[in-house]
C-alpha cells in the first residue's frame, strides 16, 4: 500500500433502538473478523479509594463466569472458529472477539449473552481475589513491574488513580467484596460495538440489532474521567531488589495525550530516542558503553495527560552512570544536536508503517475501541495525526520534545543496585 493515498478503514456508523452505537468498518479479503463491545465504566469515576480495581474484577468475572449463563453461545461459537475474551483499561471492560466473518451473528450472540445477564459468583470471586493478591505480593521479586509501579506513583500527584495498579492494590483487594463487584455491574452504562473484518454478505447490521435487542445500554456521555496532575518536584525512589548483576532503571516525567498538538513529535521522539537497537539511547548505552542489553523510550498518553518513560536494565556496578548517560543523550537531542537526516528516516519509516500495522482486524477494532473511549473520532484521528506526521522536521520534533521534557527534572527509580560512590 501506499502510505500517501493509505486511509484508515471508515466505518458505517449507526445506533440500535436501546442506544447501543455500532461501528462496522468493512476491510475485503479479512476472512477473520474482529470485534470489540466497550462498556463505558471510567475507573476514575466509578472506583472509591477502599473499591480501586473492582472494574478490572467485573471484566474478569465476565470472562470466567459468564460461560454459565451463555446457553452454549460460546461453545458454539468455538466449534466455528471463534472465541471471546475480556480485558480492563481505565476506561472501563472491553469484551473482545473473532470469528470466521460468515460466523458473525454467533459471535454476536455470545457477546451479548457474556454481557448480560451477568451474575457474578462467590465462587469465581474468591478464586480471582486469591490470584491478585498473590500475585501483587510477589510484585516487589519482579523488577519490571515494580520499576513502573514506582515511577507512577513518583510523576504523579499523590492520590491519583493513575498512579496505582489498574486492577488494584493487594490492600484493597484484600478488603474487595463480592457485593462491591455485584454493584458496579453496570444496568445501562454506554456501550458501542465495533467490527472490522469482510462484512460483504454477512449480514452484520441486522445480526448486530438481533443479537443485543435485549441488552440494556445507555446512550448517554461516559462518565468524565479525573485526569490526574504531575508531582510538585521529580523524586527519587531507590529498592535493592535481590541483588545480581542487574539493575532495573527508569526515569520519567509527566507528559502529554492525544489531543495535544505536540503528538506526533512525541512519538517519533520515543521511537528515534529509544525504539530499536539503533535509537540513539541504545547506541550510547548499548553501543558505546555496553551497559545495557536494550533501552526504551516512550510516550503513553492517558486519557487526559500522560507520562514519558525511559526504561531498561542496565550493568548493575554502572548503573549511576547509565543514567547520566540518558540524561546526556536527551540533553543533546533536546538542544538539536542530532542528524536531521536521521529524524526524517525514522519518521518516514513510521509512517510508512501505518498501513501495515492496520492490515489486521485486530489492530483497526482495538484503535477503534481506545480512541472511542477518549473521545476521538478514529478515522479522522489516524489520518490527521499521519498527516501532521509527514510535515514534521528534525527542528520541530526537537523543539516539541524540548516543551515537554527537560532532563534535569526527571524522576528516577531503581531497582537493584545503585551505587554512586
Amino acid at each position: 500500500m501506499d502510505p500517501v493515498t493509505w486511509r484508515f478503514p471508515q466505518p458505517e456508523t449507526f445506533t440500535l433502538d436501546n442506544g447501543l452505537r455500532v461501528l462496522l468498518a468493512d476491510m475485503p479479503g479479512r476472512h477473520v473478523a474482529t470485534a470489540a463491545l466497550s462498556i463505558g465504566l471510567p475507573t476514575t469515576a466509578v472506583e472509591r479509594p477502599e473499591t480501586e480495581g473492582v472494574v478490572a474484577a467485573y471484566a474478569a468475572l465476565l470472562n470466567a463466569d459468564a460461560p454459565h449463563h451463555r446457553d452454549g453461545t460460546v461453545g458454539a461459537l468455538a466449534l466455528a472458529g471463534g472465541m471471546v475474551t475480556t480485558r480492563c483499561g481505565h476506561r472501563g471492560p472491553i469484551v473482545m472477539g473473532d470469528c470466521p466473518a460468515a460466523e458473525l451473528p454467533r459471535l454476536f450472540e455470545a457477546m451479548a449473552a457474556t454481557v448480560h445477564p451477568f451474575t457474578p459468583t462467590a465462587r469465581s470471586f474468591e478464586a480471582l481475589r486469591r490470584q491478585v493478591v498473590a500475585e501483587r505480593a510477589m510484585e516487589s521479586d519482579d523488577p519490571i513491574a515494580l520499576g513502573n509501579k514506582l515511577i507512577h506513583e513518583s510523576v504523579l500527584a499523590p492520590g491519583s488513580r493513575y498512579g496505582r495498579p489498574l486492577g488494584g492494590t493487594e490492600t484493597a483487594w484484600r478488603a474487595l467484596t463480592l457485593d462491591d463487584v455485584t454493584a458496579v455491574v453496570p444496568g445501562a452504562a454506554r456501550m458501542t460495538l465495533i467490527v472490522a473484518g469482510d462484512l460483504a454478505g454477512t449480514g452484520a447490521a441486522d445480526a448486530a440489532a438481533k443479537a443485543f435487542a435485549h441488552v440494556p445500554t445507555g446512550d448517554d456521555l461516559p462518565l468524565a474521567d479525573v485526569p490526574p496532575l504531575p508531582a510538585d518536584r521529580p523524586g527519587r525512589a531507590h529498592r535493592p531488589g535481590r541483588g545480581g548483576p542487574q539493575t532495573r532503571l527508569v526515569l520519567g516525567c509527566f507528559a502529554v495525550d492525544r489531543l495535544d498538538p505536540r503528538w506526533p513529535s512525541a512519538r517519533v521522539a520515543g521511537e528515534l530516542l529509544g525504539g530499536g537497537p539503533d535509537s540513539l539511547l541504545n547506541r550510547e548505552l548499548r553501543g558505546r558503553m555496553g551497559a545495557s542489553y536494550g533501552i526504551e523510550a516512550r510516550f503513553m498518553p492517558f486519557f487526559s495527560g500522560g507520562v514519558f518513560v525511559v526504561s531498561g536494565f542496565v550493568d548493575a556496578a554502572r548503573a549511576p552512570a547509565a543514567a547520566e548517560a540518558i540524561t546526556r543523550v536527551l540533553t543533546r537531542f533536546r538542544e538539536g544536536d542530532v542528524d536531521h537526516g536521521l529524524v526524517t528516516r525514522v519518521r518516514d519509516r513510521m509512517l510508512a508503517a501505518a498501513p501495515e500495522l492496520y492490515e489486521s482486524t485486530l489492530a483497526v477494532t482495538q484503535q477503534y475501541a481506545e480512541l472511542l473511549s477518549c473521545g476521538i473520532d478514529p478515522p479522522a484521528y489516524v489520518d490527521r495525526h499521519l498527516g501532521l506526521m509527514g510535515a514534521l522536521d528534525a527542528g520541530r520534533v526537537t523543539a516539541d520534545f524540548a516543551s515537554l521534557v527537560d532532563p534535569a527534572l526527571l524522576h528516577t527509580v531503581a531497582v537493584g543496585r545503585f551505587e554512586t560512590g
